[in-house]
């Protein structure tokens, strides 16, 4: 038998292994996902004073662009950096999880979960550095505050206040990784204001906490905000950052069933033996225990994050990643089941770890690697000069001289059609500007995709049928689909 010093380090020390085995095909690997190259060529852009939403737009969170800056700062080697802070913020979820998960489950039951959450990250394209990866770890500290301080015990007043105010600060970081964790955080506060009545607290002091725990958790939000408005653009801070959310256009009804359809088979799974292994549990624990209190915490959390997700909608598989933690966690008391719990835990564990390996897999073939970036670069570089990505990695802005076409730099701005009326810009006209440059090089995808603006492609490939020549073609993953770079022909028609 382990002794209880061993345990603490054998299972970190375990749970670090296992998130390198899941995670280490993707390492070095510039091209993982369209979503992190940008976030990482953006990040770059700050360091050279271009500001997010001005001469970079989108519509992330200032926060975000800000801790890829911070990758960037490791010049060659920033691909690995990104890519080893993702796999410290997943080994800090897990090891938070699986102290969260022990009090509802055996130790072996929380060492279980928490290696769920990592393989199943995978199967959501959370391998690399998606913005959940990031600020799952710190909804989940955020959690764990409320949960050992104030659920399992009876705080004094000013101890419920202090933990409101940290698990508040953090769900304000969080929210600028990304919006969507307002729903967890909503919750939180929820849970905190109810905690405060049942204490038997004055509704004075229940107001006035309430506010500062808002406050803690809009502060750098706020900060970010009038940095922007003293600086003289607040306009765009507020258009890019909340007009422009509700200006998105719908996509397509095949388009949206196939995506809630591959988010359902990723949570049902975890769903119904999570709620197996929590039934069991309650069956045979005595009411008002602390094991009960945590239950009354930690399901209505799920069930927060799964509104979440609904609310925004099925618009991406990644959108799954911030269920996986609550979900995940409550699949913990699975492992105790007398008959059959740690056979259906461990195929589980299997079916995540077989399946996001293949995923992976998939991926790479599908977007490319460091080897398809280095044909790709040599190729734009004879001779080097202006690049427009249309459609593909835009990371090539990254790595090869950045020209500032135009102040609207991800793809997706321009080639898919529930954007048209949503970036402030109108594509035709941005278009018609970025070509009128000649950029000596445009990247694009063949053939369409089933969310593409026709018309932009359209506009597109009127120019390039005249003006340009096909220098680089690369099949991908997808049957009949091309990666293919065009080169401006000498002088113009």
């Amino acid at each position: 038998m382990l002794s209880t010093d061993k345990i603490r380090t054998v299972f970190p020390v375990a749970l670090l292994l296992f998130a390198i085995l899941c995670r280490a095909a993707t390492f070095g690997n510039p091209l993982i996902h369209i979503d992190e190259q940008f976030y990482l060529f953006v990040g770059g852009r700050l360091l050279h004073g271009d500001l997010p939403y001005v001469q970079i737009w989108d519509r992330k969170p200032f926060g975000l662009f800000l801790l890829y800056a911070f990758f960037h700062l490791f010049g060659p080697w920033r691909f690995w950096a990104y890519q080893i802070g993702a796999l410290l913020s997943v080994w800090g979820t897990s090891l938070v999880l699986m102290r969260m998960a022990g009090t509802i489950a055996s130790r072996n039951g929380a060492f279980l979960a928490a290696l769920l959450y990592i393989a199943w990250l995978n199967l959501a394209g959370g391998e690399g550095g998606q913005s959940p990866v990031f600020y799952n770890f710190l909804m989940i500290a955020a959690m764990s505050l409320v949960l050992f301080r104030l659920v399992l015990s009876n705080p004094s007043e000013k101890v419920l206040r202090n933990t409101g105010c940290q698990a508040m600060l953090l769900v304000g970081l969080a929210l600028q990784i990304k919006y969507s964790a307002v729903f967890e955080g909503m919750f939180l506060g929820v849970y905190l204001l109810w905690r405060h009545w049942r204490a038997g607290s004055r509704i004075s002091a229940i107001v006035m906490d309430g506010l500062l725990w808002c406050l803690l958790a809009l502060v750098p939000t706020l900060s970010v905000a009038a940095a922007y408005y003293a600086g003289g653009y607040g306009h765009e801070w507020l258009f890019a950052n909340v007009n422009s959310i509700f200006l998105r256009g719908a996509r397509t009804a095949a388009t949206l069933k196939e995506n809630e359809a591959r988010l359902l088979l990723l949570t049902t799974p975890l769903l119904v033996l999570g709620c197996v292994g929590c039934g069991y549990r309650l069956k045979f624990t005595v009411t008002e225990t602390p094991t009960v209190r945590a239950f009354g915490f930690l399901i209505p959390w799920a069930v927060c994050a799964c509104i979440g997700v609904i609310v925004f909608g099925g618009w991406y598989t990644h959108y799954a990643l911030p269920l996986f933690p609550p979900l995940t966690l409550l699949c913990a008391p699975l492992w105790d089941i007398p008959k059959g719990g740690r056979i259906a835990s461990v195929l589980l564990l299997l079916c995540g770890l077989i399946m996001g390996q293949k995923d992976i897999h998939k991926h790479e073939k599908q977007h490319g690697n460091k080897a398809i970036l280095a044909q790709m670069t040599q190729t734009m570089s004879q001779p080097k000069g202006c690049t427009f990505v249309y459609q593909g990695p835009v990371i090539l802005y990254d790595v090869l001289p950045w020209c500032a076409l135009t102040n609207h730099p991800f793809p997706g701005h321009f080639n898919e059609f529930a954007e048209r009326q949503a970036t402030g810009m109108d594509p035709h006209a941005e278009l018609d500007h970025i070509l009128a440059a000649s950029p000596l090089y445009v990247v694009t995808e063949e053939p369409a995709w089933s969310e593409e603006n026709l018309s932009i492609r359209s506009q597109l490939y009127a120019v390039l049928r005249s003006r340009y020549r096909e220098a680089y073609r690369r099949k991908q993953s997808k049957e009949n689909t091309f990666l293919v770079v065009y080169k401006l022909n000498d002088g113009k028609p």
